[in-house]
């Protein structure tokens, strides 16, 4: 499963070389667009073990029933920390962030 993690307590599978969290439907395209040294057969197996998660959370409508959790609770490992800088763009759904 490696580059991926699986938090049982929030149904996800986290990159832990990218540091953030990915649902099952996107796992292809994110190992095809930021892990292009994993060859393809890898890629789909890793897609295939991760899919197989009883429970996962597959797109980004589940995370709508997501709990999050307590902010005195220690940051999830693996997860990158919380960034506040970021301009939405609502037309696009999409968050952009200067490096």
């Amino acid at each position: 499963m490696e580059p991926f993690i699986f938090y049982e307590e929030y149904a996800l599978a986290i990159c832990k070389t990218c540091q953030f969290a990915v649902v099952s439907d996107e796992l292809a395209t994110h190992l095809r667009t930021r892990h292009r040294h994993i060859p393809p057969s890898t890629r789909s197996s890793i897609v295939k073990a991760i899919s197989s998660i009883m429970g996962i959370r597959t797109n980004q409508a589940s995370l709508a029933q997501l709990q999050y959790p307590d902010p005195s609770i220690a940051p999830i490992d693996h997860l990158a920390d919380l960034r506040t800088d970021g301009i939405r763009y609502h037309r696009y759904s999409y968050v952009y962030c200067q490096t």
